[in-house]
């Protein structure tokens, strides 16, 4: 179900250039398909946001649109945008001992040879680093300064 600002929008004059614009806008490649109808309950629940959205080609600036609509939620657009290809990323990230060597997947956490600071750091942002460097997962981490190495780094 595509929403606009929380509430649906309406298919009329909505084309592949609407669905390849707005999924781009999205940060997607593109779309594998779009359909308009009422499959949801909660559809009815929700005001409609958006409709005529029409697009000359597959950007966003080529497109027109409107806040009014005549529509019901039988109209309501369905999306399937299709995701980037994951890119194919050198890992960067390392995990250190005090001696500076392999941690092992314990230890002190380096970007590019360098400490990584912890502000905005979540555990959301252990799982990703972990992730990328072939773990599946942490159990837990914390800031501080505990190898005499991080002077140095």
């Amino acid at each position: 179900l595509l929403l606009y600002r929380g509430q649906t929008v309406c298919d009329d004059s909505f084309s592949d250039n609407s669905a390849i614009a707005i999924c781009g806008l999205m940060g997607y490649d593109g779309f594998d398909s779009w359909r308009n109808g009422q499959f949801f309950d909660i559809q009815t629940s929700l005001e409609i946001g958006l409709d005529d959205v029409f697009c000359s080609s597959g950007s966003w600036d080529s497109c027109t649109s409107t806040t009014s609509h005549n529509c019901g939620h039988g109209e309501d657009v369905h999306l399937n945008c299709v995701p980037e290809e994951e890119p194919v990323v050198d890992v960067v990230f390392t995990i250190v001992n005090e001696a500076g060597e392999d941690g092992q997947g314990r230890g002190l956490l380096l970007y590019n040879g360098q400490t990584v600071c912890d502000d905005g750091f979540s555990d959301n942002s252990a799982i990703a680093i972990c992730g990328l460097m072939g773990y599946d997962g942490f159990d837990s981490w914390r800031n501080g300064q505990f190898f005499d190495i991080q002077a140095n780094l």
